[in-house]
């Protein structure tokens, strides 16, 4: 009988082992980057925004009721990694900088724990896609509890994204898996 070796700085030894696939945390996509932002308190206009993945390099917004992976972050906390987009309009830069606020109300055991992470707020850069101004990465939004807690639960998630002159916001219902 065949053990497998213990995981090591060279992974590449490990593979040729011949041990089967170890299943494992996703990978942390690229994190949004940040950049100032420099426009006034003017909100004269209102945009689309969607909430969504785009971890495969196309954006692909949460549907209501859809499930979103959690994935196990760098420094030990469960997070989602949501994208961002913008209804994008002529004119618009080829990279903007947009404030946004994620927020989040568990439905269920959690609803009213208040240690949890109720919201964040980031300063982040967009880039122009013709019809959509879509975060440079995505949005690490962490969680104070751990797996087997969080699995399951039923979270709406609300995205406000600010610009220049115009705000958006969104809200979804997920299910952390």
């Amino acid at each position: 009988m065949r053990s497998c070796p213990v995981l090591s700085a060279f992974s590449f030894l490990a593979s040729l082992s011949g041990c089967g696939p170890v299943e494992s945390e996703p990978s942390i996509p690229a994190q949004a980057r940040d950049c100032p932002t420099l426009f006034g308190e003017d909100l004269t206009e209102t945009r689309a925004v969607d909430i969504g993945d785009a971890s495969s390099g196309t954006f692909v917004p949460y549907a209501d009721g859809a499930g979103v992976r959690l994935i196990l972050g760098n420094q030990g906390s469960m997070m989602i990694t949501p994208w961002v987009q913008v209804e994008a309009l002529p004119g618009d830069a080829e990279e903007t900088c947009h404030v946004v606020r994620l927020a989040n109300r568990f439905e269920g055991p959690l609803a009213d724990d208040p240690s949890g992470l109720a919201s964040a707020q980031f300063n982040v850069q967009f880039i122009n896609t013709g019809s959509f101004l879509v975060s440079d990465g995505a949005f690490y939004h962490p969680f104070a509890w751990d797996r087997a807690t969080l699995e399951g639960q039923d979270l709406e998630l609300t995205v406000t994204v600010r610009g220049d002159g115009y705000e958006g916001t969104k809200s979804v219902r997920v299910v952390l898996e």
